[in-house]
């Protein structure tokens, strides 16, 4: 097996190539969102260091979201295009499961994005396992009945007052990896290509402005 692992969930492009037993290369960068320029260049690089050709892989694993709107259009864009010109399956994995995963705890962790005006994209997992549903919600009410031994980890630092009881993850394992990804996707079920879609949890600012100007009319 040779996956492509792929998230553009975040502001951080990560990328690695795995046989699905290990991880053969891998590369992260913070670029505020700049995904579409980047993300082509890093991958065709990582695969001529690996001595890889585009025939060669079998897998695309893709985090799925939620996180930004754009990002992931640019994500699942290119996930979709290499599955199926290359006739390979598309394995999607959810970013937050991601994200937990990646800070490399056992145990009960949750994993928050911001999404703004307080609220944020969170899930709750123990022993990797999600507890309830991934949501979209106000922090402050989400983390009021956590057990106080639960860890946090993602953006963390957008709710200082709201985690203060709680153990915060270092900030070198708060970023989600394309590693753990190709890792947490090697045995999954891969999906139908042409009706695979991201998974925003809210709608895009822009479409729920314009719903609610329709309730108004």
């Amino acid at each position: 097996m040779k996956i492509v692992a792929i998230d553009t969930s975040t502001k951080q492009l990560s990328v690695a190539l795995s046989d699905g037993k290990q991880i053969l290369a891998e590369a992260s960068y913070v670029t505020s969102l700049n995904h579409a320029t980047k993300l082509m260049p890093l991958l065709e690089r990582m695969m001529q260091e690996v001595r890889w050709s585009p025939r060669d892989l079998t897998r695309v694993v893709i985090a799925d979201g939620p996180g930004s709107y754009t990002g992931l259009r640019i994500g699942a864009t290119t996930a979709k295009t290499l599955a199926y010109t290359l006739g390979i399956e598309l394995v999607p994995v959810s970013t937050l499961e991601l994200m937990a995963a990646s800070a490399g705890s056992t145990g009960r962790i949750v994993a928050i994005q911001d999404a703004r005006r307080g609220t944020g994209f969170v899930g709750l997992y123990e022993n990797g396992q999600l507890v309830g549903e991934e949501q979209h919600t106000l922090i402050a009410d989400f983390v009021q009945n956590l057990p106080t031994d639960t860890k946090v980890t993602g953006d963390t630092d957008k709710f200082v007052a709201e985690l203060q009881p709680f153990t915060i993850v270092d900030p070198a394992f708060r970023a989600p990896r394309a590693g753990v990804l190709a890792m947490l996707g090697a045995t999954r079920q891969p999906v139908d290509v042409h009706s695979f879609e991201p998974r925003y949890l809210r709608l895009a600012e822009a479409e729920a402005k314009w719903i609610e100007a329709q309730r108004h009319e």
